[in-house]
């Protein structure tokens, strides 16, 4: 069956969505061809009764201004994340507790993480200023990883034990997996560090997966599931796409999937070699994250925000995602790099089993007797193998980071990773959507 539309969109993920909404503006004909039978790509959402349960991506920043756009738009309400109480720091096998503003540390371990801040936002400034690519600097600490720069940097054990785990948090990676420039780009394209720590400051009432299924509802006519796009045919004048049951003749199209996923559509004739290399050294992160409902928020009781920090075990961080009004307590925690890898190994039940070992010991025996754990190993997802977003290795984004957004004749590509406002969460999703969208109509 052939049909024709100005644009072909790959994926109903957020950025295909973003996409879709902004030619919709523009009275351009599309169509959005999804491999799977749902919306969202790596936003997913459950519920639990009446507790809402993200399995996916979950929170926002006030300062993210599309996505707060588009939820006034469609009215949907946020929740404050629960901040009241101590977090939990337990750096080195040592247990402390500390406030939302800074960790318990010693002022030689505060000099420490002021210090490396300032430097961070020296950098990420100087990439705002000067670019990515021209950047002096760029290849320099494009060069070092993540781990050997924290190592050249700081000097305080605790310091650089919580910017560790602050750091692998974001990422979900191991830091010796990823560019220090990858990490600077990350934090530059949020507006620096300051703004960073308010990413998780709020979250999607009944779920995150509830903002694309809306998008999705007034769209509805353009978007096409179980539709998994194998072929690509292309000319300066043009394209035709197929699926599986479906063929598409567009003058434009926009992959908005992760670069891994992208290479795996044959293209005819094949893309230029760096857009190839470039997708052959990119590093999805290894995420589990998993959401425990107990009959109560009892950390609560003990003084606790249900927020914590761990390095030691295969828990990195915790979140309370209880929902307001509901009497059932929910913890998220993320268990990301090397730990995800080794546990996703394991059995569901020798799985479960370690995990919540290890929320005992951060919380205490309440934590020992859940009435339901929900979990999602995103590198076992056949559709996005690994989570949050992807990352590259040294060299990387010096040598072929510019074929990353380049347009290869009519195709465009969108996704979180191809951002420059808030990569690699759910509001750069949107951005680069908006931008892949805007240069087809260009």
């Amino acid at each position: 069956m052939l049909n024709h539309v100005d644009v072909v969109i790959v994926g109903a993920g957020l950025s295909g969505l973003a996409a879709g909404w902004e030619l919709r503006k523009h009275g351009r004909s599309f169509a959005i061809l999804e491999a799977q039978n749902r919306i969202g790509g790596r936003i997913l959402t459950v519920t639990h009764q009446d507790s809402t349960i993200d399995l996916g991506a979950q929170w926002i920043s006030p300062f993210q201004p599309r996505i707060q756009s588009l939820l006034k738009f469609f009215e949907i309400k946020t929740i404050p994340s629960y901040k009241e109480g101590k977090i939990i720091y337990d750096l080195h096998n040592k247990r402390m507790l500390g406030s939302n503003t800074s960790p318990p540390v010693s002022p030689q371990g505060m000099l420490d993480l002021f210090l490396t801040r300032k430097k961070i936002d020296q950098l990420t400034q100087l990439i705002k200023k000067e670019g990515l690519v021209h950047s002096p600097l760029m290849r320099e600490y494009d060069a070092l990883t993540m781990d050997s720069w924290i190592e050249r940097q700081m000097f305080s054990k605790y310091g650089k034990a919580f910017f560790r785990i602050f750091s692998e948090e974001l990422s979900s990676l191991e830091l010796s997996e990823f560019s220090f420039l990858d990490m600077l780009w990350f934090i530059q394209s949020a507006g620096g560090l300051e703004q960073i720590v308010t990413a998780e400051d709020m979250w999607i009432m009944n779920g995150a997966q509830t903002l694309p299924l809306q998008m999705a509802k007034m769209m509805q006519d353009h978007i096409h599931l179980d539709q998994p796009v194998r072929k690509i045919e292309w000319s300066d004048h043009g394209a035709t796409v197929h699926t599986d049951s479906m063929c598409w003749t567009s003058k434009k199209v926009i992959v908005a999937v992760p670069p891994a996923f992208s290479a795996k559509i044959q293209y005819n004739p094949p893309l230029p070699a760096l857009r190839e290399q470039l997708c052959q050294r990119v590093g999805q992160g290894s995420i589990i994250k998993s959401v425990l409902v107990y009959n109560t928020p009892f950390w609560r009781e003990d003084g606790l925000s249900g927020s914590s920090y761990y390095d030691c075990g295969p828990i990195r961080a915790t979140m309370d995602s209880t929902t307001p009004g509901e009497p059932h307590g929910v913890l998220t925690a993320l268990i990301g790099g090397k730990y995800a890898r080794s546990l996703g190994r394991l059995s569901k039940e020798a799985r479960r089993k370690e995990m919540i070992a290890c929320i005992a010991h951060l919380f205490g025996s309440k934590a020992l007797e859940p009435i339901r754990v929900y979990e999602k190993d995103w590198a076992e997802d056949s559709w996005a193998r690994g989570g949050y977003a992807a990352h590259f290795a040294t060299g990387v984004i010096s040598e072929y980071g510019t074929a990353l957004t380049d347009p290869v004749g009519p195709i465009h590509w969108a996704g979180t990773e191809t951002a420059n406002e808030w990569r690699l969460y759910m509001e750069g999703a949107i951005q680069s959507g908006e931008r892949a969208a805007k240069e087809t109509l260009n």
